[in-house]
C-alpha cells in the first residue's frame, strides 16, 4: 500500500531503459507483479523510501529474466510522463465547481451528527458505551477538521471571506488555531515531500532509523497508527 502512495505521489523510482537514461519511463503495467513482489531490490528500496537518506540507484537489472523488464534500471531524478495540465484535464469540469451551498449542507450534517450523539451519549450515561462515544465523536471531529481543511485550500466556495469564517469555526470548535494552521500548511504543500523544509514531514536519519527496534519499526512506520491516535486525541 505504501509503495503505492509513493508511486502515485511520484516518489518512487521509476523505470527507464538500460541504454537511454532521458526516454520516457514505462508504465506500471510493463513490470511484472513477479518482479514486483519477488525482488528484494525492491523490498529495501521501498524501506529505504521512509527514512531521509538520498536513494542511490545504480544501473541494476531487475530480479528474474526474460520479458520488458530485462536489462532495465531505476532512475529517481527522471521527470513524469505527464504533466500537471494532464491531471488537471482528467479531472471531470464539475469537479472543479465550489458550490457554498453544498458545502454548507456537509457542515450542518456533520454538526448535527456531532451533537446527536453528545446527546445519546448523556442520555445512555453508561460506562460500557462511553469508550465507544470517544472514539465516534473524536472521528466526527476529524470531520470537522477536514471542512475546516477544505476552507484553508479555498475549496470550500469561491468567497475567500466565507472561508475563512467557516474554517475558523470549524478548527475552533476542535481548538486547532485555524490561520496558523492553515499558513503551515500551505508551506507544507509549497515544499511536500522535502526532507528540510516540508514542515507536516520529518523522516528520521538513516543512522537512527537502522538503531530502531523491531516495535518501533512497525508501531512508527507499519501499523496505521495516526489513523486511531488523532481520533482518540480529539
Amino acid at each position: 500500500m505504501a509503495s503505492w502512495v509513493l508511486s502515485e505521489c511520484s516518489l518512487k523510482p521509476r523505470i527507464h531503459p538500460q541504454p537511454h537514461r532521458t526516454t520516457l519511463p514505462l508504465t506500471p503495467s510493463s513490470v511484472s507483479l513477479k518482479h514486483s513482489l519477488s525482488s528484494p531490490l525492491r523490498m529495501r528500496t521501498s524501506w529505504a523510501l521512509n527514512v531521509s537518506a538520498p536513494l542511490h540507484s545504480p544501473p541494476m537489472e531487475l530480479a528474474g529474466g526474460g520479458g520488458e523488464g530485462e536489462g532495465e534500471f531505476f532512475d529517481p531524478g527522471a521527470p513524469p510522463p505527464f504533466k500537471l495540465s494532464d491531471i488537471r484535464d482528467a479531472i471531470p469540469k464539475h469537479c472543479w465547481v465550489k458550490d457554498p451551498w453544498r458545502s454548507t449542507l456537509y457542515v450542518v450534517r456533520d454538526v448535527a451528527v456531532v451533537f446527536g450523539m453528545a446527546a445519546a451519549a448523556a442520555y445512555l450515561n453508561n460506562w460500557a458505551v462511553w469508550p465507544l462515544y470517544w472514539f465516534a465523536q473524536g472521528t466526527m471531529f476529524w470531520a470537522l477538521f477536514v471542512l475546516g481543511h477544505d476552507c484553508g485550500h479555498g475549496s470550500f466556495s469561491n468567497n475567500p471571506k466565507l472561508n475563512s469564517f467557516v474554517g475558523h469555526l470549524l478548527h475552533s470548535s476542535i481548538l486547532v488555531p485555524y490561520h496558523g494552521w492553515r499558513i503551515s500548511h500551505r508551506t507544507h504543500h509549497q515544499n511536500h515531500g522535502h526532507v528540510e523544509n516540508d514542515e507536516s514531514w520529518h523522516p528520521l536519519p538513516e543512522k537512527l532509523y537502522k538503531s530502531l527496534d523491531t516495535a518501533t519499526r512497525l508501531l512508527r512506520f507499519t501499523l496505521p497508527f495516526p489513523m486511531f491516535a488523532y481520533p482518540i486525541y480529539l
